[in-house]
């Protein structure tokens, strides 16, 4: 029987309540056990950052030693030792990197703000707010030559000029590598205080060769933050208040579907805007999406919508304060003529989020905040509305909490939604215990018929149940097998009139060797509705770690929704000098034969400049698109597009775009 609206109301605000009082009780339980300081040290004479580790404030610097093997808990066989020093614009980082095999580190990416991954690399983290919450860690990255990735803890868009330029130098030396860091304040939130505070700071280091990776403080595999070191006595500068503009121009010419050419001219702009020092104005105004090149669909069998993820960058900015509870599916908003967002910290635990996007025939608002209990508590409240001129309004509050005391853990969500007449609710709650070798996790949840969210992901509605899942993880440092992942679920789910909706077990298995072989195999089985699957899986990789030169085959087969389904798919990348490659194929064969090529090629005149293509082959058409672009890094940025990069097919368009920070 359906609740009255007025008793909905009431029991999503109850409900949280509760669960905020639960979940304050068994934080305050939680004490936190960190085990190693660091004292600040200030100087007037910052290092030159070179990659050479001579310069006199090093000497004076208290060094971090003692790294742990995060998976034996031992001493790393390859030790490592950090300086930390800083100065009113910039923290310094030192660290020289110990290899008994400096001929074996693995060097490969070197492209800025780019993920660095299948390589040695090194991790500096910082929480000036020292919650040891995810949300306010910062993290700057760097491989042995030198190339940098920052993770700033709000989400930042990728121009290097709204990231913050900071400077990174690295070498390897006969006995392992060292790295030099220069973190301006100035890209940093952090308190505003003229009295030392203690931040939460931490070192951890990967070596690919052996698949060690090494804490300063060993947060172990699970990573629990409250075991960070702290960073004591420092006192950071005052804050430069900024106000940064990022305007575009673009000109370019196509062609209509009438065969007749027609011109385009237009500009735009972005604004960022520091209003405290730790609340960040951004704003859009007739925002460029056409020429983002997005993820592609793929062809792969679902009963439902398939989830795309987002790259356009004004929902990058401040991405990690909008993502509750996976509430907002930004792609949802397609068009936009302006936009803007306010986001940051309004106290040392609490972070808050707006979002505007406004288009004449659509408007969409989201509102967000939360707040961290302890080092492992928090809780977080969103509100979303969508109004189009064609339909009725649609708004959503939000509910949602997690702690951990020691290596359980428990998390509860409540939405409610607003449509017209109609409303409707979802929730879930869970209960996993965090081992290191075996996570085992229960659930419940529920969706209404009702409920109904455009902004966000469901693709299915009705339905009630829980599932049990766990997965056994390891790895070795020596012989023959690197890594084990072994993984088992099961999920039941009926509609709200008691009919079967969903009823599956999945397994899954991956194997790496330390010769960089992968083999990854699963089955799933089940009933989803009247129809009934038994798919197997099986995929083969061959220098699994290299992003740039690797093979990977894989074969799937069985039935599914009642019918036999084949499909056969892989990867082929190749890198030779400055030319790069990339072909994923796929094909189905399921209630009709489908396919999917996409090919990638780039030639690199330098980690700035470079000319790519992209072409994707399927059943809707042939699609490809030639770019040459001057991006990524601090200056004019250009774009000279031939065709449209997300169309189902090619497209007679030239376009050219040129943008630069103020």
């Amino acid at each position: 029987m359906k609740l009255p609206k007025i008793q909905a109301i009431v029991m999503s605000i109850t409900l949280p309540f509760i669960l905020i009082t639960n979940l304050q009780t068994w934080a305050d339980e939680n004490p936190q056990t960190v085990k190693k300081e660091l004292r600040a040290v200030k100087t007037e004479q910052p290092p030159t950052i070179d990659g050479i580790l001579n310069d006199l404030c090093w000497q004076d610097a208290p060094q971090t030693i003692g790294f742990t093997d995060e998976r034996t808990g031992k001493p790393a066989k390859n030790q490592s030792v950090g300086w930390l020093v800083y100065t009113d614009e910039a923290i310094y980082v030192g660290l020289y990197l110990y290899d008994d095999t400096p001929d074996k580190i693995v060097a490969r990416q070197v492209k800025n703000q780019t993920r660095i991954s299948g390589e040695d690399w090194v991790s500096f983290s910082l929480d000036p707010f020292h919650t040891h919450q995810f949300s306010d860690r910062n993290f700057f990255i760097v491989n042995p030559l030198g190339t940098k990735y920052a993770h700033l803890a709000t989400g930042r868009a990728e121009k290097s000029e709204w990231i913050g330029l900071w400077k990174t130098a690295a070498q390897i030396v006969e006995d392992g590598w060292v790295v030099e860091m220069e973190i301006p304040w100035q890209m940093l939130d952090y308190p505003d205080t003229t009295e030392p505070v203690r931040m939460g700071i931490n070192l951890d280091r990967f070596q690919q060769r052996t698949g060690e990776r090494s804490w300063w403080c060993n947060l172990g595999v699970q990573e629990f933050r409250e075991n960070d070191g702290h960073w004591i006595d420092v006192l950071p500068p005052q804050r430069k208040r900024e106000l940064k503009l990022l305007p575009y121009l673009i000109g370019g010419i196509s062609e209509t579907e009438t065969d007749e050419r027609e011109y385009t001219a237009r500009g735009g702009a972005d604004l960022r805007y520091e209003v405290t020092q730790q609340l960040r104005l951004i704003g859009t105004a007739n925002p460029d999406f056409d020429n983002i090149e997005q993820a592609v669909e793929g062809i792969d069998f679902s009963y439902g919508e398939r989830y795309v993820e987002d790259r356009r960058p004004f929902f990058s900015e401040g991405g990690n304060v909008y993502n509750v509870g996976g509430l907002l599916h930004s792609r949802r908003i397609v068009d936009m003529d302006g936009g803007l967002k306010l986001f940051g910290k309004i106290g040392k635990n609490t972070s808050v989020g707006t979002l505007g996007a406004y288009h004449r025939n659509n408007q969409n608002l989201i509102l967000q905040a939360s707040r961290s209990l302890t080092a492992t508590s928090s809780i977080s409240t969103a509100f979303l509305s969508h109004h189009r001129r064609d339909s009725e309004a649609n708004n959503v509050t939000h509910f949602s909490g997690d702690v951990r005391h020691n290596k359980i853990s428990a998390a509860s969500t409540l939405t409610q939604s607003w449509t017209g007449e109609s409303d409707g609710r979802e929730g879930n709650v869970s209960l996993r215990y965090n081992g290191s070798l075996f996570e085992p996790e229960i659930a419940a949840f529920f969706i209404d018929p009702d409920f109904v969210n455009r902004l966000g992901f469901h693709p299915f509605t009705g339905y009630r149940g829980g599932y049990l899942q766990g997965s056994i993880k390891n790895e070795w440092r020596e012989g023959f097998i690197r890594s084990v992942n072994f993984w088992a679920g099961a999920l039941a789910s009926n509609t709200y009139e008691g009919e079967v909706f969903r009823r599956n077990v999945s397994t899954f298995l991956r194997l790496l060797t330390h010769s960089d072989y992968g083999l990854s195999m699963s089955w799933d089985g089940g009933r989803f509705e009247e129809f009934t699957d038994s798919v197997f899986n099986v995929r083969l990789s061959i220098r699994d770690s290299d992003k740039f030169n690797n093979v990977s085959v894989g074969y799937t087969g069985g039935e599914q929704a009642d019918n036999r389904i084949h499909r056969i798919s892989g990867d082929l990348n190749l890198r030779v000098h400055d030319f790069t490659a990339g072909l994923s194929s796929s094909i189905q064969w399921h209630f009709e034969r489908r396919y999917q090529q996409i090919l990638t090629l780039a030639y690199d005149f330098s980690p700035a400049l470079s000319l790519g293509s992209r072409l994707i082959w399927q059943v809707e058409g042939i699609n490809i698109y030639f770019a040459l672009r001057r991006s990524g890094y601090a200056g004019t940025d250009f774009f000279i597009i031939l065709g449209d990069p997300n169309a189902s097919e090619f497209k007679q368009r030239l376009v050219a775009k040129v943008l630069r920070a103020f």
